[in-house]
């Protein structure tokens, strides 16, 4: 049998299987439109169908009543807790009984997820209402419809009560159906007011919250003889032996329960601990200096990452598992509850402060692979291991008595102490190991004297030491778990930065190992083009890295940058409320009448903060985009550069007017604000910036028309150079003798500029040559014209040419015109033409030199 036969047998079955497909399905259709049962209920199975839909309608209208007295009387409450908070903190809310109720109102309020999911639940429950009101009030307008062609003369007469099919339908149905449609209409009523008014709920309870925290942060719990009375019981509960012992058994019975995940935790901790030695020598045979810079690749740096994770991670593992297991218990377990909560405090900690000590080890990445001081960070981090280990054990007590489930007299008495006590540890520390003659500024002067790191040392400085005594003030002052809150997502913005500067370094080391292969891939091709062999274009290394590696550090740390700032706001997210208490402050305050009546006008500090975090974000995109458009525009979509330098420019001026418009749009200045301004700089410009003004338009028109570009070689009056930059105001030109030429925008558009290479780099010789009189006038011009075009630089089209051009007293004159394809040649191809025209004069016995 042919295969064409087989396959004409196969699209046979095929085709057969579908027919067959295709009736079924419409048989299945055709079925189901049979067995739909009619809208309108009719007879007394009707009659039962209408009374059990009426008993259902009834009792979820009942229950969507009581769901929205509820939510009035939740509403109800929320509002006088609140109306009595605003009393007691105007009147006296000093106390820690008063911070205790708040934090019971703070725990009692209701989660925004729950409003969201009553309200998606309402939605659906409209939604079948609506379609089962309609279906209700689609029989009742047939019914209608009959009994109006029962009355109409000429239709077939037909009892206004009968039901299609024969069926009738007795008045009482109909009375049942009209009071069915009316629950279901009442019914939707009440959803739609219940949404409403689980939605205001939600409002308020948002806004209680941040009220709740505010009054909680900034209402200050000033520290009296009561505070170090409670020191006692404080002790006592902390170091219990009877509430350690149960948060054990506790821990056991959730660990017999539930034991996969944590006896997987175990002993992945205790397997990263055991070979702790092994990832030791792992990281430094993966560093650099073993691997060898000619092998060395990124993925070598990853893997010391992932290696120094592993060093890092064993202690806190142990930690959050220890504090998963606690997490279960009951919610009267106030003492086993806190300690969870401070069991994951206690590991974020350990676990920024173990990866920073593994970082700056003698084998660490700082060290091996981003090329630091071995001598200084050697030093820092025998202080940070000796420093780790008591400042963990103060800040473990300080959490555990600070957490949410802690006794609020633990909290203002204990919980104050160890906090400040940790804040005095953390200035003593930060102080010591950064002043000016500490090991790590010095090397950071060693290496780069004149960085903003080392300019600014001050200022950072003197930052880092002050937001710890910051908080040590806030602590003792009343302050303290407003103290504890920022000092917490301090640390833990701290830490996102140093693994931000990871990436940094790793980035760093990328380019500088492309850089150094692309280096070896170019002397190894140039040393086989010396010794005669042929170098496979395909295999040649592209100059894209080298090129542009600057751009791609640039740029890679940009996307860095967006992710730290990213990682920044979900740590600093829930404080947002809490901040806006301090945004909130007026620093001015003005009024002004706008259409006959007073507008006021008010700058907080969080709008001056806005204003100036965008214009630092509008400095930082306007320094970095340049590294966009590089990479965009030459690597992937083929710009040259002169087009790619005119887009970063306007880019950057649209950027930056930009960011000045957000800035003053938040500061509240608007045109009416500036318009004296802008007529003042009108007259300005009219006569003394008017030059200014008339360079920088210029420059736009450059950079826009494009008659030179970056690269050109140009001729403006008697200056003839090549083009290297294009600014506002001035173009810079660098002739031949490396002079830099700076020459206004306005000379461009108003002046005659030869531009040499703007459509080609082809340019024409015209060299004169004096032949005596009496020479063989046509050999000499034969002979010159065959010499220049052995030339290897002269173009062949258009060919060279000799003319005679006039008669002079002793000789005759003659021209040699030649085209060079590189104005870059020019002088050089000048040279072999006059000593070719010399040789071809000498050869003809004319020894009259060119004139």
């Amino acid at each position: 049998m042919s295969p064409s036969h087989v396959l004409r047998r196969l699209l046979g079955i095929v085709r057969a299987a579908l027919w067959v497909f295709s009736g079924c399905a419409l048989l299945y259709v055709s079925a189901g439109f049979a067995q739909q049962p009619d809208a309108t209920p009719g007879g007394a199975a009707g009659g039962d169908a209408v009374a059990r839909q009426i008993e259902a309608a009834s009792i979820a209208l009942d229950q969507q009543r009581a769901e929205l007295a509820a939510l009035h009387q939740a509403k109800s409450t929320l509002d006088e807790r609140m109306r009595w908070v605003e009393r007691r903190a105007r009147v006296n809310a000093l106390g820690g009984e008063f911070s205790q109720t708040l934090l019971d109102y703070l725990h009692q309020l209701p989660p925004a997820q729950r409003f969201r999911a009553l309200r998606a639940q309402h939605a659906e429950q409209m939604a079948a209402a609506s379609d089962q009101e309609l279906r209700v009030e689609r029989a009742l307008h047939e019914i209608k419809a009959r009994r109006v062609a029962g009355a109409t003369p000429g239709l077939p007469l037909q009892s206004p009560a009968a039901a299609p099919g024969g069926e009738s339908l007795d008045p009482g149905q109909r009375d049942a159906l009209e009071r069915l449609a009316g629950l279901l209409r009442e019914r939707l009523e009440t959803l739609e007011r219940a949404n409403s008014a689980a939605h205001e709920l939600e409002q308020k309870s948002i806004a209680a919250q941040k009220a709740l925290a505010g009054y909680l942060f900034w209402i200050p719990a000033l520290p009296s003889a009561k505070t170090f009375i409670e020191l006692t019981p404080s002790l006592a509960w902390t170091f219990s032996p009877v509430n350690w012992r149960l948060a054990g058994g506790l821990a056991a019975d959730e660990l017999a329960r539930w034991p996969f995940w944590p006896v997987l935790a175990l002993l992945t901790a205790g397997a990263l601990l055991a070979a702790r030695g092994r990832l030791r020598r792992r990281l430094v045979a993966l560093s650099p200096e073993v691997v060898g810079w000619d092998r060395f690749r990124i993925w070598h740096a990853l893997a010391a990452v992932a290696v120094t994770f592993a060093l890092a991670v064993p202690g806190p593992m142990l930690l959050l598992t220890g504090a998963a297991l606690l997490a279960a218990a009951p919610s009267d377990q106030g003492f086993v509850l806190s300690l969870s909560g401070a069991l994951r405090m206690v590991a974020a900690l350990s676990l920024g402060l173990s990866a920073l000590a593994w970082l700056i080890d003698p084998d660490g990445l700082a060290i091996r692979y981003f090329g630091r001081s071995a001598i200084s960070l050697d030093a820092a981090g025998r202080t940070l291991r000796r420093f780790m280990l008591p400042f963990v054990l103060v800040f473990s007590v300080a959490a555990l008595n600070m957490v949410e489930h802690a006794p609020q007299a633990n909290r203002e008495s204990l919980g104050r102490l160890a906090l400040g006590l940790v804040m005095l540890g953390s200035v003593v520390y930060l102080a010591r190991q950064l002043r000016r003659r500490g090991p790590l500024v010095q090397s950071l002067v060693a290496s780069a004297p004149h960085s903003w790191g080392v300019r600014l040392h001050p200022v950072w400085y003197g930052l880092l030491v002050a937001t710890p005594l910051a908080g040590l003030y806030f602590a003792a002052a009343g302050y303290a778990i407003a103290a504890g809150f920022f000092w917490t997502r301090i640390v833990e913005s701290l830490f996102l930065a140093l693994g931000a500067a990871v990436l940094y370094g790793v980035v760093g080391l990328w380019v500088k190992v492309q850089r150094l292969h692309f280096a070896q891939a170019s002397d190894a091709a140039q040393a086989m083009v010396v010794g005669g062999a042929t170098v496979d274009d395909r295999r040649r290394p592209a100059p894209d890295v080298a090129a542009l590696g600057d751009q791609a550090r640039s740029l890679l740390q940009l996307l860095i940058t967006l992710a730290l700032v990213i990682g920044l706001w979900a740590v600093w997210q829930d404080a947002m409320p809490v901040l806006q208490w301090v945004g909130d402050y007026a620093l001015w305050r003005g009024t002004e009448t706008v259409g006959g009546k007073e507008v006021l006008h008010v700058l907080t500090i969080g709008d001056l903060f806005m204003a100036i975090l965008v214009g630092v974000l509008t400095g930082v995109a306007v320094r970095k985009v340049g590294s966009l458009v590089d990479i965009v525009g030459m690597s992937q979509l083929g710009f040259q550069a002169d087009a790619t330098y005119a887009i970063k420019a306007v880019t950057r001026y649209s950027l930056a007017a930009a960011g000045v418009l957000v800035a003053s749009s938040i500061l509240g200045i608007g045109w009416g604000d500036v318009q004296w301004l802008v007529a003042a700089l009108g007259v300005g410009l009219g006569f003394g910036l008017q030059e200014i003004v008339a360079n920088f338009v210029s420059g736009l028109i450059v950079l826009a028309e494009r008659p030179i570009r970056i690269g050109d070689v140009i001729t403006v009056d008697k200056t003839t150079g090549k083009v290297a930059r294009i600014r506002a105001r001035a173009t810079v030109v660098v002739d031949f003798d490396n002079k830099e030429v700076i020459i206004p925008n306005k000379t461009f558009i108003t002046a005659p500029v030869v531009n040499w290479t703007l459509s080609s780099q082809v340019s024409r010789l015209v060299l004169k040559v004096g032949v005596p009189l009496g020479s063989n006038i046509a050999a000499i011009q034969q002979r010159i014209v065959e010499e220049v075009g052995l030339l290897p630089d002269v173009l062949s089209n258009p060919p060279p040419a000799v003319f005679f051009t006039a008669f002079a007293d002793k000789n005759l004159e003659f021209e040699i015109h030649a085209y060079v394809g590189s104005l870059n040649d020019r002088f050089r191809v000048q040279h072999e033409i006059n000593l070719a025209a010399e040789r071809v004069l000498r050869e003809q016995g004319a020894d009259a030199p060119p004139s």
